[in-house]
């Protein structure tokens, strides 16, 4: 069926194991990118202010938030509790740091992304750019998966 997104020609049983696994990658994609912050927030703080777009008051308080809120995000991911609403944070998230990275390279800023703290150096490029917006729309299936089930009608709920 052209036209049709693949996810949504597959059975409701293999679209839940889908989101599942896209959960989970995406989970372990955050868990990864967290860890190294939390462990050197001084690097991670010199790679957030080598985007010159933050005043200097928020660089500090962003490098140790960030990585926090990522492994949140992961935690609802694995856990399910919450899951749509993580995967819109990380796709919000995701979107953000592609448009950090597009903003550094038309201004012509060469940096290393700090998408994984010290553990990784990954200079910002249109490689680094289309991971993140790829990673942005893995979260989409997650975000359409939730749970959409009508109220319970007033005859219903009174038995």
């Amino acid at each position: 069926m052209p036209g049709v997104p693949v996810i949504a020609r597959l059975s409701p049983r293999t679209r839940r194991v889908a989101v599942v696994v896209l959960r989970l990658a995406i989970a372990a994609v955050f868990v990864s990118a967290a860890i190294p912050k939390l462990m050197d927030p001084a690097s991670f703080a010199r790679d957030v202010d080598n985007y010159h777009v933050l005043p200097a008051a928020l660089v500090g308080p962003v490098a140790v938030a960030l990585p926090v809120i990522e492994l949140v995000v992961a935690a609802a991911l694995v856990s399910g509790v919450h899951a749509a609403g993580a995967a819109l944070i990380a796709m919000g998230m995701l979107v953000v740091f592609a448009l950090g990275m597009v903003q550094a390279l038309a201004r012509g800023i060469d940096l290393d992304c700090g998408c994984f703290g010290s553990a990784m150096e990954a200079r910002v490029s249109g490689a680094t750019v289309t991971r993140n917006v790829i990673l942005a729309l893995a979260c989409l299936p997650i975000v359409l998966a939730s749970d959409r089930r009508e109220p319970p009608r007033a005859a219903e709920a009174s038995t």
